[in-house]
Parts: C-alpha cells; structure tokens; sequence
C-alpha cells in the first residue's frame, strides 16, 4: 500500500488550523484548481461519522468520491475513510500539533491503493504519489495565505 506524508508548519494557533479545516467550504478554498473539487453533499463542519460527498477532476475525468469521518480527536486528528471512489482504498489522517513557538505543524498522511483492475495498469501508485505532491504543495500556500497570524 503506499503512503504518501507531507506537513506545513503555519503562524497560527492549532486550535484555529483545525477549525478551518473542520469546514468543506475552507477544503474547497484550498484544493488546487485543476482539481475542480466540489462538494455536492456535506454539512457546513465534519464530525465523527460524517460522510460527505465531493467531486473531482483526476485522470481526465469527474469523479464522485464518498469519505466519512472515522477518528476525531478535537485538536489532534481528523482521519477520513473512502466509502465510494475510484481507489482502491483511501485513509487520510489529519494530524495538528502544536511546535515550541506556537505555530501548528499540520501533518497529512495518505494510505491508499490505486484503482483495482485495468485502470489500476494506468493510474499507478507514483502517478497518484505525483499528484498529491503537486496538490498539497499549492494546499500548503493556500494554508500558510489565510491562516498565518501576519495576514
């Protein structure tokens, strides 16, 4: 199965980063445009056994993916499961801790498997690894833009 861990280091209280991130609305804001992420079914704030379902422009076509929230740790973790997709499987783990100058460090890891069966022979495990690179790289920007505490 890979893996794919990235984490930002923001100027901003953790309890701020994990509000924002609570919010579909916000995860829209920061998603990278070619992504064409669009949520078609969510609350306003995620919560313990929340599915929410999302669109998004991979691989050249839409894609309709189902998450839920399957951990909440108010401050700590956020972890989301793939219900429907077009992965294999599909656990990402939102992880906020707080560094010695305060800022929060926000660590995202990724366990998937590419998609099953033929197209599983196109979208391999280093192009999916490719994209999120490319992906949380802008994510990352678009984090540090809205949440630093000098903005």
């Amino acid at each position: 199965m890979p893996v794919f861990e990235t984490e930002v280091v923001v100027d901003c209280p953790l309890e701020r980063a994990f509000d924002f991130l609570l919010r579909p609305a916000n995860i829209a804001q920061i998603a990278p445009p070619d992504l064409g992420l669009v949520f078609t079914d969510a609350p306003e704030v995620l919560a313990l056994g929340t599915r929410f379902e999302f669109k998004v422009q991979t691989f050249g076509q839409i894609q309709t993916m189902i998450h839920e929230i399957t951990t909440f740790e108010p401050g700590r973790q956020i972890t989301e499961t793939q219900v429907k997709g077009i992965l294999g499987s599909w656990v990402h783990d939102h992880i906020f801790e707080q560094n010695a100058k305060g800022q929060v460090v926000i660590i995202d890891r990724i366990d998937f498997n590419p998609p099953p069966g033929m197209l599983g022979l196109l979208v391999t495990g280093n192009k999916i690894l490719d994209q999120l690179d490319d992906g949380y790289y802008y994510r990352h920007q678009q984090l540090k833009k809205l949440l630093s505490a000098s903005s």
